[in-house]
């Protein structure tokens, strides 16, 4: 008795601790304040960071102004998520990541013929569009909406599958839940790649589908996640969930677009970086700047003293790369303030979603996530690695969609919590193993039962 005794007193300890520990932690909960990234270094001007720099925690506030507000609170360690007194990031030269050829061409054939038209509540939907970047001269008083069209507009391939086999979640205790999750995704309207159709027949008016396959662990085996988006940007998209007890799948409500997706902290407007549908958005753009940001993640995935790819290459518990995981560089960026219409924000879970959209390409390439009461929720990059695309002459895909190979980090500063997600073995097109070259296989609620077998 005297031994339980004990410790019952330490665990009513332990429960004042983390409640006297918890309201500290709120405090720190940063507030939307639009100077920050008004005053990060513009996109034209001269100032720069010299390839060779080492950023440390001696000198990180010397280039603060290319950093998200995310990345700054990570480095001034207010959060339970922080960096390490020893953390270091190494400033390279950078290289472009242009749009594929075919993306352009379409560009220039079809641009001229792209027009947002108001639909009455606030928001802008798109007349005219076929292929390519419906925007690629972004101008005028609608310039973040059109960003935000050329984002859901970035090159995505017709197919492409991935494996994610380091991916996990954590919390503050260090607790750690493992998964492993298979990716399926079509595209299968306004395509740009080369050998196939601009829109492939008999799928009906569905634009883009997104199959997440959770693998490992035992107990969540064979659970997938369906979304299909359909060709009208504004209809929110289903989402459909097979539960592998009932063997069938369940469709959940269009408007639980704040629902996490398999238990991360993306939500299922997260996924693919960000899962938004234009007409019910309004886009600010803040201005064009200089982000610091790792661009090009060194290849490989087994190599523990190298690469992207392994969980060595990475500062623990805040799962920060290290320099061995490639170096970061500047990019030009548009970075945009965008939120829900009045009509529909009633509800939703982000006030403010600050997307850093690369200008190049027009993948998001850093969001600072803000809660309905305009305080830092979450943060976090999307480090695409290049992929050669299957049928051209050097051509590559950044990011490709989302679920490209790459790593993906969001740091729930509020909860702490954490998602960290490493993909690899990405398969684009014909390269794609002829088995996930089936549309109404991936792409269907009825495909998902054939999952156990």
């Amino acid at each position: 008795m005297l031994i339980r005794g004990k410790f019952w007193i330490i665990g009513i300890l332990v429960g004042v601790l983390l409640a006297m520990w918890e309201p500290a932690i709120a405090q720190t909960v940063v507030s939307w304040d639009g100077a920050a990234y008004e005053n990060m270094v513009s996109a034209d001007s001269p100032d720069t960071i010299p390839p060779g720099t080492k950023i440390t925690m001696q000198n990180w506030q010397n280039y603060k102004r290319f950093m998200p507000v995310g990345l700054q609170q990570l480095w001034m360690g207010r959060f339970f998520w922080k960096l390490p007194a020893d953390a270091e990031i190494d400033v390279g030269a950078g290289a472009p990541i242009p749009l594929p050829k075919k993306v352009q061409e379409d560009t220039e054939k079809y641009a001229s013929q792209v027009k947002l038209v108001p639909t009455g509540d606030g928001g802008y939907k798109i007349r005219g569009y076929v292929a390519g970047i419906p925007f690629p001269n972004p101008s005028g008083d609608l310039a973040g909406v059109q960003i935000l069209y050329n984002e859901y507009y970035a090159y995505i391939p017709y197919l492409i599958t991935t494996y994610a086999k380091l991916g996990f979640t954590m919390d503050r205790f260090l607790s750690i839940t493992n998964n492993e999750v298979r990716e399926v995704n079509f595209k299968v309207k306004h395509l740009s790649d080369v050998g196939k159709p601009v829109d492939i027949p008999n799928v009906g008016d569905i634009f883009l589908t997104q199959n997440n396959i959770i693998w490992t662990p035992e107990q969540s085996k064979y659970v997938n996640a369906l979304q299909i988006f359909y060709d009208n940007p504004g209809k929110l998209p289903e989402t459909f969930i097979f539960v592998p007890a009932l063997r069938r799948s369940l469709r959940t409500s269009t408007a639980a677009r704040c629902s996490p997706l398999l238990g991360s902290d993306y939500t299922e407007d997260d996924e693919r970086s960000m899962n938004l549908q234009p007409p019910i958005f309004q886009a600010k753009l803040i201005g064009y700047k200089k982000l610091l940001i790792l661009a090009h993640p060194t290849p490989g995935y087994v190599d523990e003293n190298a690469r992207y790819g392994h969980p060595t290459s990475y500062y623990w518990p805040v799962l920060f790369p290290k320099p061995v995981a490639g170096a970061w560089e500047l990019r030009k960026v548009a970075v945009l303030d965008i939120r829900r219409i009045p009509s529909h924000a009633q509800g939703y879970c982000y006030g403010s979603r600050m997307a850093f959209i690369d200008r190049e390409n027009w993948q998001p390439i850093w969001m600072d996530l803000y809660d309905a009461n305009l305080k830092l929720w979450k943060t976090g990059p999307s480090i695409y690695r290049p992929m050669p695309l299957p049928g051209t002459n050097g051509d590559v895909a950044t990011g490709a969609g989302g679920p490209g190979d790459g790593e993906y980090t969001y740091w729930d500063l509020q909860n702490s919590h954490i998602t960290f997600d490493i993909q690899s073995g990405g398969q684009i097109n014909q390269d794609a193993p002829g088995q996930y070259d089936d549309f109404n296989r991936w792409g269907a609620p009825a495909g998902m039962e054939q999952v156990m077998q």
